[in-house]
């Protein structure tokens, strides 16, 4: 991770951004809700090397010139934003090279859902495939990792390159 530049769409608390801004990069996360912004500030914002923003992702990234070598959307944006809309703004903003990293829960499962739960863009892995190398990305992996001990749903974990 040194020396690489990280966005997290979604960012929610800044926990798993600022491990890796202890690894060596430097990140940004961007969540839409400010306070998720003001909880990350307060726990990470004496980290160097990393920031946080609140912002809609797809007016984030239409309005960013800057570049990153990883994005990473975990349980965020890319579940909640239309997949056609989204993935073409991340994949503007990558660096050659660049790693894209996302999960959801995997299609089908049967978590309860809160009463104020957005649309998902639920996807199965060969449909994620396919949808990512229409947008540019190749190398697509797709791993579905099973529950921890007590949970009933696992993680649909998501990682394609830009070449």
């Amino acid at each position: 991770m040194a020396g690489r530049r990280v966005l997290e769409l979604g960012s929610g608390s800044g926990s798993n951004l600022a491990h890796l801004v202890t690894l060596g990069a430097t990140g940004l996360g961007v969540d839409l809700a400010p306070t998720r912004e003001r909880v990350a500030r307060e726990r990470w914002g004496d980290l160097p090397g990393l920031e946080f923003r609140t912002a809609e992702a797809t007016a984030f990234l239409k309005g960013t010139d800057e570049t990153f070598d990883v994005v990473l959307s975990i349980f965020g944006a890319v579940w909640f934003v239309d997949p056609d809309t989204l993935l073409p703004l991340i994949r503007s903003r990558m660096a050659p090279g660049g790693i894209l990293a996302f999960s959801h829960l995997p299609p089908g499962s049967e978590e309860p859902k809160p009463a104020k739960a957005g649309l998902r863009h639920d996807r199965t892995p060969d449909e994620w495939e396919r949808t990512l190398m229409c947008h540019g990305f190749s190398d697509v992996g797709v791993s579905l990792i099973d529950p921890p001990v007590g949970r009933a749903v696992g993680t649909m974990l998501v990682r394609a390159l830009v070449a």
